[in-house]
């Protein structure tokens, strides 16, 4: 197999200072469909800082096979981030950003991933990916079988979201996560804006502790308000220890972050 950009083991890294860690974002400017211009990064950055968070993972969409994204490649991305952390400093805002990407599950995605690499988060091995069904597919699970054979850490984004029946839903990651697949929940369920299905599950999962992550998928500025509305709802209902867990100590822990002392 071809030695890519992103599949680099992982090398040493600055420490990173305490407070909440952001694994899905879509803050890269003009990309996908997340922040438009610098102005609205910088922007929700400052909101981050705010709410507490030091860093986050960039993941802008990758979609294999269509245009729309065409140009969203890992080291792009990675190029995209250094540029970002440099606008960020001279913002003079002190937040950490890391490359990564939200990988597109579809049929065949094996033979894109052969072809350009794992968008691994950070120096991780670990693949924040994403599919929309109505039932599970087995494509899906080969897919997933990919990355679990070669070492690397699926991280499914949002699957209280997915359109399956709850029940069926439930069953699936369960097994999912029994696998090895990581599961990573949005805050913005919390609040009943994904609907009835998703707010459900995501506090029945939080309350069984079936969650690996929590992350704001953010996007434009006019969103983080409800995000970070559902953080505030996760704190109040499931305590903080609930969102040092999900937003701290398993971001440092699975992708491999080191803490200042």
């Amino acid at each position: 197999m071809p030695t890519h950009p992103t599949m680099n083991e992982p090398t040493r890294q600055s420490p990173v200072r305490p407070g909440l860690i952001d694994i899905h974002s879509h803050l890269i400017p003009g990309v996908d469909d997340g922040c438009a211009t610098i102005e609205q990064t910088l922007l929700t950055v400052r909101r981050l800082i705010e709410a507490g968070y030091v860093g986050s993972f960039c993941t802008p969409h990758i979609w294999p096979g269509s245009d729309r994204f065409a140009d969203n490649l890992p080291p792009r991305i990675a190029e995209q981030t250094r540029w970002l952390r440099q606008e960020l400093r001279q913002a003079g805002l002190n937040y950490a950003l890391w490359p990564g990407g939200e990988l597109r599950l579809d049929e065949g995605v094996e033979t894109w991933l052969e072809e350009h690499g794992a968008p691994v988060l950070g120096h991780s091995r670990c693949v924040l990916v994403d599919l929309w069904v109505s039932r599970w597919p087995r494509w899906a699970d080969r897919a997933l079988d990919w990355l679990l054979e070669r070492g690397y850490t699926p991280i499914l984004a949002h699957p209280e979201r997915l359109g399956i029946d709850a029940e069926a839903l439930d069953r699936q990651m369960r097994r999912q996560r029994s696998r090895g697949v990581r599961l990573q929940g949005n805050f913005q369920s919390m609040t009943g804006q994904n609907g009835y299905q998703a707010e459900t599950l995501i506090r029945r999962w939080l309350d069984e502790q079936r969650l690996d992550f929590m992350a704001l998928d953010l996007h434009r500025p006019d969103s983080i308000s409800s995000r970070l509305d559902g953080l505030a709802l996760v704190e109040a209902e499931f305590g903080p220890e609930q969102i040092r867990e999900l937003t701290d100590l398993a971001p440092r822990k699975w992708l491999g972050l080191p803490s200042q002392t």
